[in-house]
């Protein structure tokens, strides 16, 4: 596809293949910026095509449902701790091998607890088909189960939702979440 400098350019994909744990298809995507047929500049990205919506299901419970189907979602509470990194991964290949150890424990999820993480995790969630249920991490206060709810200000309030509406535009466009 064509299209000039900020113009929406769509591509046609005839029977997409959707992205889901059991087969986490992902496209290739080479977007290039051309001028007077030199090219300029080259992103090489992907994308893959899912749906998630509320349906119901043949019981008629509202559910969850990924590409029309609902889908058991079984996976850990997942706090990204690591013995040689605290909060951080000490390789690229201990991050993918974490993440292919639930895959082969049979998860078809995880839900990421306590922070968000630098994307390369989602890229591999996205590559090896693991879903993500992206928790937002507290805000400057927290409660234990046994205490009434918070109060916040209206700066805590309104800089919480600003920081989440931060996470979920910029982990918004992968498959996985």
């Amino acid at each position: 596809s064509t299209a000039a400098v900020g113009q929406p350019l769509e591509v046609k994909l005839d029977g997409a293949k959707l992205w889901s744990p059991d087969s986490p298809f992902l496209y290739d995507l080479k977007v290039e910026l051309v001028r007077d047929g030199q090219t300029l500049d080259t992103v090489d990205s992907y994308f893959g095509m899912r749906k998630i919506a509320l349906g119901k299901d043949a019981d008629g419970i509202t559910r969850i449902m990924l590409n029309g189907k609902f889908v058991f979602q079984y996976g850990p509470l997942d706090q990204g701790w690591w013995p040689d990194g605290l909060y951080t991964a000490p390789s690229d290949e201990a991050l993918r091998y974490d993440l292919q150890v639930l895959k082969d424990l049979g998860c078809n999820m995880l839900r990421k607890h306590v922070k968000v993480e630098p994307r390369r995790l989602y890229y591999w969630c996205d590559k090896l088909g693991l879903l993500v249920w992206q928790d937002m991490p507290n805000g400057d206060r927290h409660i234990r189960g046994d205490e009434a709810d918070l109060e916040r200000s209206k700066e805590s309030s309104q800089q919480f939702e600003l920081e989440l509406q931060r996470v979920i535009d910029n982990l918004r466009n992968h498959p996985s979440i």
